[in-house]
């Protein structure tokens, strides 16, 4: 797979605005260097702000929607990278320590295939993407 060198129009529209007190340049270096993929699934991520905003469609942020994530939850000393929404938002409600040890469990490891399967299948079947967060 190429690297993404420029980024499409909705991802440019993305990065311009300022998200977790990142800049633009830094969060268009974001992208790039994880090509548009969820940091933590490997999904290819929604950057359009159309499926950002919770009122289009009145089921919430789409769930592959780009969100920006703190490496180490709350603490910018570790970082930040690129996460999908609804996997951000799973992720936010574990304590740090809870989250560290469940992401090297073959639990974890099968969800995140699955949810990225699901995004290269169907990324625009929301009801799967909440199923799996369900099951």
């Amino acid at each position: 797979m190429s690297e993404i060198c420029n980024l499409t129009d909705a991802q440019s529209a993305w990065a311009k605005r300022r998200k977790q007190g990142l800049n633009p340049s830094d969060l268009h270096r974001l992208i790039i260097k994880q090509k548009g993929r969820c940091a933590l699934s490997g999904a290819l991520m929604i950057f359009d702000k159309a499926y950002g905003n919770p009122n289009v469609n009145k089921k919430g942020c789409h769930p592959l929607y780009a969100a920006i994530d703190h490496v180490s939850p709350g603490n910018r000393e570790y970082g930040h990278q690129l996460v999908c929404y609804d996997l951000n938002d799973l992720k936010g409600h574990l304590p740090r320590k809870v989250f560290i040890e469940l992401k090297d469990t073959p639990a974890w490891k099968n969800l995140m295939h699955q949810w990225r399967s699901q995004s290269e299948n169907n990324p625009m079947d929301i009801a799967a993407f909440k199923a799996l967060l369900k099951d």
